[in-house]
């Protein structure tokens, strides 16, 4: 199972959760452009997501990590907050290299996260409270 996998089968303790209009209802356009590599030994995997395409998390490609990914959805929230429309970051993956059922933890998972994220705000966008 993956970061988005685990999230699915969780109850939210302080996020909503919906399509991209109704958690982010203030954001018109969204693109996140992702890279993943593990600590530069590998060729890296690239992705662009949009708004239409993105979901909580971005997934780990290692095949042998479980809870793997970062979580955009955080990143997202962030940048509305504090308004941003550009942010470039590094991150690595929160999950782990286990044995075939995910049972027990070898290591913490290798793969290195770059990403860059660009928000167009839509114009009316109502009060700071509306933004988180």
């Amino acid at each position: 199972m993956k970061a988005s996998d685990v999230f699915k089968e969780s109850k939210p303790a302080f996020t909503k959760r919906g399509i991209f209009e109704e958690v982010f209802p203030n954001i018109k356009e969204a693109s996140v452009r992702v890279k993943q590599a593990k600590y530069g030994r590998d060729s890296p995997v690239s992705r662009q997501y949009s708004k239409n395409t993105l979901s909580e998390f971005i997934d780990c490609t290692n095949p042998l990590c479980y809870n793997g990914g970062i979580s955009i959805g955080n990143i997202l929230r962030k940048m509305v907050k504090e308004r941003q429309t550009h942010f470039e970051g590094h991150q690595l993956c929160q999950g782990y290299e286990g044995s075939p059922k995910g049972r027990r933890k070898y290591n913490n998972c290798p793969v290195f996260f770059e990403f860059v994220v660009d928000i167009e705000y839509k114009e009316d966008v109502g009060s700071a409270s509306d933004l988180v």
